[in-house]
C-alpha cells in the first residue's frame, strides 16, 4: 500500500492543487517569471504516491511542484507570500470550490475523487466544513468513500480526526481496517512530532 507523500504531513503552509488544464508549460513560465532557482528534481517515488517533483529554491524558502499519484492531483506547495503570485497565474482550486465540489458528487468515485482532493488542498490549521465533510464520509455506506476520507485525514494531519480514523481501523472491511490503523500511526507520529 502507498502512502501519501511527506508533504501530507510535515508541511507549514496549505497546498495549492492545479487544476488540470496547468501544464508543464504554464508551471515553468511562472517559475522562471518569479525567478526561482531549481534545486532537483525526483522523477518517481512510487512508494510515497509521487510520480514526479520539483524543488525550487525561493526569496521566502522552499517551494515544491507535486505530481501525487496517490491523491491524482498536482500541487504547488510554496511559501506563503508566494501564495498570491501562484493564485493569480495559475488555475487553483480554492477551498471553497474544493468543498462545493464535494457536495456536487452523488456517485462513489466521484465522490471520493473530490474528498481525497479537499483532504490534500486543505489548509495547515483545521476547517470546521472540511472536518464535517470528512467525519460525514468516513461514515459513508460505499468503501471507496470511506478509504478516501482516511486518506483525506492523514493529508490534513489534524488531531480532530483522531476518532473518526480510530472507528475506521474498527471498519467491517479488513482492508480498509488494516489501512486505518496504519494511519493512525502516521497521524500519531507527526502529531507526536510536534504538528
Amino acid at each position: 500500500m502507498p502512502t501519501p507523500p511527506q508533504h501530507a504531513l510535515d508541511r507549514t503552509s496549505r497546498r495549492l492543487i492545479l487544476r488540470d488544464h496547468v501544464g508543464n508549460a504554464d508551471i515553468r513560465a511562472f517559475v522562471e517569471a518569479a525567478g526561482w532557482t531549481l534545486v532537483g528534481e525526483i522523477e518517481r517515488d512510487p512508494e510515497h504516491g509521487i510520480g514526479y517533483e520539483a524543488k525550487w529554491s525561493t526569496a521566502d524558502g522552499d517551494a515544491h511542484y507535486v505530481v501525487d499519484e496517490f491523491a491524482e492531483v498536482f500541487y504547488l506547495l510554496a511559501p506563503d507570500a508566494a501564495h498570491a503570485s501562484i493564485e493569480n497565474a495559475l488555475s487553483v482550486w480554492t477551498l471553497d470550490e474544493m468543498i462545493e465540489d464535494c457536495y456536487v458528487h452523488v456517485y462513489p468515485a466521484g465522490w471520493a475523487k473530490s474528498t481525497l482532493r479537499l483532504g490534500a488542498g486543505a489548509p495547515v490549521v483545521a476547517d470546521e466544513r472540511v472536518v464535517d465533510h470528512l467525519v460525514y464520509s468516513a461514515k459513508y455506506a460505499e468503501v471507496p468513500v470511506r478509504r478516501a476520507a482516511l486518506w483525506a485525514m492523514v493529508y490534513t494531519a489534524w488531531p480532530e480526526f483522531t476518532e473518526a480514523v480510530t472507528a475506521l481501523a474498527r471498519d467491517e472491511d479488513p482492508v480498509l481496517a488494516r489501512e486505518a490503523q496504519a494511519a493512525s500511526e502516521l497521524l500519531g507520529a507527526a502529531q507526536a512530532g510536534g504538528r
